[in-house]
């Protein structure tokens, strides 16, 4: 009874009155406001919590030597649908698309060797490092994929299996789409290790955002938006039965609409210049393109070299031998007040023919380089020109390009010039170095 006449008392207590100037309300000065705890349902799960809900849903894939039965590389998958279809890097599975007759590929779930189950490659993506594997039977627990990119800052957690040391997984933050960047790529500040390729990263709902594909160490990480793979799971969801060659047909198709849109971003627009001594030469021709410059000191050279090169940074992965997909060029200014015209002359020659250009690659994947040297006028100035270019043997209609020149209009002084195209047509090829050559002047 006193309990019921004490609540009614104090709710008739008038509301007492605020200091003068103090709104009502409002916190006592000096005195921090207190911000109201999030409601639980909005906090991230604990890490361990997570990993047990979903590790199942990630499998390793063992790339299998056909000949001594056994992996010869390693890398991460997941699933991400009911009829066993899984996600993966392009480049954990490339072997079967260039060598089928010698590698094949299984998975491996929860680190149970013994179960481990064949799978077929139904799709690749070869420009966003993706591919699709399946298993036949069902699967149980599968991943979604995320519709939407998430916040910048968001907690996120990497999964995969790093060095073949088992299932991990290791949480880190979403940073956005890089910059400027010629392939679409997420920065994760986290650290993805060799083995976890091809994992996948996720919120802490479960859902995925991005695929595991590189490392600068660090904690500096990239993701493949997961844009791209839902895309890939809808072509791989109509493909009834895939083959060696068809798959290979389907990189080289690719390969040759990147080119093409590469060509188009190159060519729509006029190549800006950079003053190099008593030269302008091609700049910073697109943002994707990442540019330096440097003048080593050495005094005990009777010359001096400034070089200025500007290079894409980033390329494709067709095999551990074969790269693709790249803008490289570089300038040096090759000047003197020592040597003579003549002892200069030698000087020249020598370092333009000590560039033996090219990107990376074997006999197996390209052709020899077929080389054309002319002495040409640009703006007016005599320029010595060797445009070469070699053919991919796999990849009908794809060459790489390798472009050199150097200018002959001063006796002590003069620019010599590299540009390197690799992944591309033979015509569109020829159309960059030209455009490229034509932005060399003289400025005196």
């Amino acid at each position: 009874m006193l309990t019921i006449l004490l609540l009614a008392a104090l709710a008739q207590a008038p509301a007492p009155v605020p200091a003068q100037g103090v709104p009502a309300g409002a916190p006592d000065a000096g005195t921090p406001a207190v911000v109201p705890p999030l409601p639980v349902a909005t906090l991230p799960p604990a890490t361990h919590e997570l990993f047990e809900r979903i590790k199942g849903r990630v499998v390793q894939v063992r790339i299998i030597e056909r000949r001594s039965g056994t992996k010869s590389s390693i890398g991460s998958a997941f699933f991400v649908s009911a009829e066993g279809h899984a996600v993966t890097n392009y480049h954990v599975i490339s072997s079967i698309v260039h060598q089928p007759e010698d590698y094949t590929a299984e998975l491996v779930r929860d680190g149970k060797e013994s179960d481990s189950v064949p799978v077929k490659l139904m799709a690749v993506d070869v420009i966003h490092d993706l591919a699709v594997i399946q298993m036949d039977g069902a699967v149980k627990d599968w991943f979604e994929l995320a519709d939407r990119e998430p916040p910048q800052g968001t907690r996120l957690f990497a999964m995969g299996n790093p060095h073949d040391l088992g299932t991990t997984i290791v949480e880190g933050t979403y940073n956005g789409l890089i910059q400027d960047a010629l392939y679409d790529k997420v920065h994760f500040s986290g650290a993805i290790n060799p083995g976890m390729s091809g994992g996948p990263t996720v919120t802490g709902e479960g859902k995925v955002v991005g695929v595991n594909v590189a490392t600068m160490g660090n904690q500096l990480g990239f993701l493949v938006p997961v844009a791209h793979s839902r895309a890939l799971l809808e072509r791989a969801r109509q493909v009834k039965e895939s083959s060696p060659s068809a798959l290979l047909a389907e990189v080289g198709s690719q390969l040759l609409d990147n080119q093409q849109r590469i060509t188009e971003r190159l060519m729509a627009t006029l190549v800006p210049t950079q003053t190099l001594g008593d030269y302008r030469v091609p700049g910073r021709w697109l943002p994707f393109l990442k540019c330096w410059g440097d003048t080593p000191h050495q005094p005990e050279n009777p010359y001096t070299i400034t070089n200025y090169q500007c290079s894409s940074e980033e390329d494709l992965y067709l095999s551990s031998d074969h790269r693709t997909g790249v803008v490289a060029y570089d300038h040096a200014y090759v000047t003197s007040e020592q040597l003579g015209s003549l002892r200069f002359s030698s000087l020249y020659t020598d370092t333009f023919g000590n560039d033996a250009g090219g990107v990376d690659a074997t006999k197996e994947d390209v052709t020899n380089f077929r080389c054309k040297v002319e002495f040409v006028k640009v703006g007016g100035i005599p320029v010595r020109a060797a445009l070469c270019l070699r053919a991919y043997k796999k990849l009908p209609g794809l060459y790489d390009l390798a472009l050199r020149a150097a200018t002959l209009n001063a006796s002590t002084s003069g620019v010599q010039t590299s540009l390197d195209l690799a992944g591309f047509s033979a015509d569109n090829a020829r159309a960059i170095a030209r455009r490229y050559l034509e932005a060399l002047a003289w400025t005196k």
